[in-house]
């Protein structure tokens, strides 16, 4: 138990320490907290393992991670994002995919690991192209709408794609034969379907009747409460139904999103979440990737994956942008705002591991490339959203 302990405040100190450099060179505190992990892990320091008790922690990072992400999005936003915005997303997801998908046939042979590349290149994480672009003031043009609008749907699209390949890959990869198999792959769509009709009714019919819920004072801590334990039924309702846990937490996330005392939840899953789980989190991320298994097809696999990343999201979110007769450089600036990977690419990455879909030689390159795309991504949005480059900053 001691050992458990010293590993736990060793994280937490490495990932705080890691997450003030991210910051100083304007980068996200993630990729400090990364790095920390890769440090303290067996690749660097060797201090800490990972063992089933940071396992545990870790799984309840990514569950508090995912329904703060849904607690932070505006579902009335969601709604008027819009047509653009939501071909762009549509965009940002198949040309990934495909791409991904295809690119991954150069290394390996089976079907369902490369077809999970491809789902963990179609993520985006947005915060960082938000960051830029507040900086620079284009938050609120057209190109800079449509990318956080975009976003926001990808994320949405992106955990559903998940869901999808994760019931079906294990349902075909159980062993079933003929009718059995037949049976066992309807029953996978059953679930999903249930799944589906679970989150509209959370979504679109709960919020009416917890708002009529009054509470103040020392009743607030009780709603905090209730909202994680609400948070882990959901994500255990996901995982009976063959759906990714994470789906669940952020459909909770999306219903207490619509809640009159969201913002009182939000503040205290937020301080939960980022102060202790999540960091331990992403820590453990770099503590499981073994860097010394890096060799030259490793490295070949990184950049192949690096050259879809990027492409990916440029002809596809820039494409679908051009569908709406945006001029050419605000194609540019949305597919470029979009490159950025995160969250979602390194959470997917470990479901992936987890479930043993993907190899070691596919989580290493996820982290670089999770790493080298959120590391471009500010430089390239200055230079598109240059002026330059005489770019339309009309707002949308």
């Amino acid at each position: 138990m001691e050992k458990v302990l010293i590993d736990i405040a060793l994280i937490l100190i490495f990932t705080k320490i890691g997450g003030l450099v991210s910051r100083k060179f304007k980068m996200p505190e993630v990729l400090g907290a990364l790095i920390a992990g890769v440090i303290l892990g067996p690749a660097v320091l060797k201090l800490v393992d990972y063992t089933e008790h940071i396992r545990l922690l870790s799984d309840l990072g990514v569950i508090m991670l995912m329904f703060l992400a849904g607690l932070e999005t505006n579902v009335d936003e969601l709604k008027k994002a819009g047509k653009t915005s939501f071909v762009i997303a549509i965009g940002g997801v198949i040309v990934p995919l495909i791409l991904g998908t295809a690119a991954a046939y150069l290394f390996f042979t089976n079907f369902w690991e490369n077809l999970f590349v491809g789902v963990i290149l179609t993520a985006t994480s947005v915060s960082i192209s938000v960051e830029t672009l507040n900086e620079l003031g284009k938050l609120n043009t057209k190109a800079g709408v449509n990318i956080l609008g975009a976003a926001v749907i990808d994320d949405v699209l992106g955990l559903i794609l998940i869901s999808i390949v994760l019931a079906v890959s294990k349902t075909v990869g159980s062993g079933a034969s003929g009718s059995d198999a037949v049976l066992s792959l309807v029953l996978t769509f059953v679930k999903i379907i249930v799944f589906c009709v679970i989150a509209v009714i959370m979504i679109a019919i709960v919020p009416k009747f917890i708002n009529k819920i009054k509470a103040d004072g020392n009743h607030k801590r009780d709603l905090l409460t209730y909202a994680i334990a609400m948070a882990l039924i959901l994500a255990c309702v996901s995982e009976l139904l063959g759906i990714a846990a994470i789906t669940g937490a952020y459909i909770c996330g999306l219903t207490l999103s619509q809640f009159i005392h969201r913002d009182y939840i939000e503040k205290n899953v937020k301080a939960i979440s980022s102060g202790f789980l999540s960091l331990i989190f992403f820590a453990s991320v770099g503590i499981a990737a073994d860097i010394k298994g890096l060799n030259f097809e490793v490295v070949l696999i990184t950049l192949v994956m690096f050259a879809i990343a990027v492409a990916g999201k440029l002809f596809g979110c820039g494409g679908a942008a051009k569908l709406f007769k945006m001029s050419k450089q605000e194609c540019i600036q949305i597919g470029v705002g979009m490159i950025s990977r995160g969250e979602v690419a390194i959470i997917t990455a470990n479901i992936g591991m987890q479930s043993k879909i993907i190899s070691e030689e596919i989580y290493i390159p996820t982290l670089i490339v999770v790493i080298l795309t959120t590391v471009i991504t500010p430089a390239l949005l200055k230079v598109v959203f240059s002026s330059k480059h005489g770019l339309n900053d009309s707002a949308a």
